[in-house]
């Protein structure tokens, strides 16, 4: 499995994902119908590419310079992530540094935990010295994945998620010299801990 850019030679195996996740019933950011042409998934490419250099997306709270990979094998796309590399005042309380889907048919298999440990070393080489997550209490699978790439919980953000750092540097490895300060988000609600 590797991270990678996201790319036209995978557009295949993107748009199986995208049906598997209309059939759960998962809305993504994407509609099929905007992509199934090639001509037209190289253009939400570029479009994808440059969202992420200018800090532009539909939602506001998304408004903020990221990065966008792709989890896959053997040309086969298995999910994504998003780095953002800051944090808005409404990403500190839903959604933090990382965002990240699996397919429904690849779920259950390790993937979550590997491709978030490759985004917190992608956000490491970005100069973070941790990351930001955030999960709905009841989403148990994320909580493991978070935890098990290191994430302590801090709290219960105002809109019911619950917050958890995640250091991106590697066990045993020192943190980044001179590298941007990592803030707290300031504390609401009750700590959960």
């Amino acid at each position: 499995m590797s991270l990678v850019v996201p790319g036209e030679s995978y557009h295949e195996s993107f748009l199986a994902a995208l049906h598997e996740f209309h059939e759960e019933g998962e809305l993504l950011d994407v509609r099929l119908a905007d992509v199934t042409e090639p001509a037209a998934f190289r253009d939400w490419l570029e479009h994808l590419r440059r969202d992420g250099l200018r800090g532009t997306a539909v939602t506001a709270r998304d408004r903020t310079a990221h990065r966008v990979y792709w989890w896959v094998e053997d040309r086969q796309f298995l999910g994504r992530a998003r780095l953002d590399l800051r944090l808005t005042p409404e990403l500190t309380e839903f959604g933090g540094h990382i965002g990240y889907d699996i397919r429904p048919t690849a779920r259950g298999r390790g993937h979550a935990t590997a491709l978030l440990r490759a985004v917190l070393g992608m956000a490491h080489e970005a100069g973070l010295d941790r990351a930001l997550l955030t999960c709905a209490p009841d989403n148990h699978a994320s909580r493991r994945v978070i935890e098990r790439n290191g994430g302590v919980l801090m709290d219960t953000s105002a809109a019911g998620r619950l917050r958890y750092w995640c250091p991106t540097v590697p066990p045993g490895a020192a943190p980044r010299a001179g590298g941007p300060a990592t803030r707290s988000p300031r504390k609401t609600g009750g700590a959960t801990s």
